[in-house]
């Protein structure tokens, strides 16, 4: 089975239980940026309403304690490459390329795990750097 490595939206919708078609068929996996990323939007958006915070917000009970519990504790079936195993990688890929530490981490990530990059935002310098090492990715709509 190949490796879906999602960024924080599609992570949010997968801990939401929502069924993203695109990542049937895949293990997971996400990055510490991304998954610290989303927590910090769920955990602070008291009355606030984002894009990350605001689909928890919306869920009816208990769906949203369930969710919430996901968050909180991220289930081992989604798996997350520790620092301590890609700052390695990461110290090489910097060299080939100029990237933030969020986008480096995904590049690292996906060299590591052989995986796929699914994001649902463009970011055409890390799509850039995914193509240079070999990675694949798709862009996606998050709900699906």
């Amino acid at each position: 089975m190949s490796t879906a490595l999602v960024d924080d939206r599609l992570l949010a919708a997968v801990l939401r239980g929502e069924r993203v078609r695109v990542l049937r068929g895949h293990d997971l996996a996400t990055t510490g940026c991304w998954y610290v990323r989303l927590c910090g939007a769920v955990m602070s958006a008291a009355g606030r309403t984002g894009t990350l915070s605001g689909p928890f917000r919306n869920l009816p009970e208990p769906e949203r304690t369930a969710a919430l519990t996901a968050v909180t504790q991220l289930p081992p079936t989604i798996e997350l490459v520790s620092l301590r195993e890609l700052a390695p990688t990461i110290g090489i890929l910097r060299q080939r390329h100029d990237l933030n530490l969020l986008s480096i981490e995904a590049l690292a990530s996906a060299v590591t795990l052989g995986a796929t990059v699914f994001l649902t935002a463009d970011t055409p310098r890390l799509q850039q750097a995914l193509k240079a090492e070999g990675c694949g990715w798709h862009r996606v709509d998050p709900a699906g």
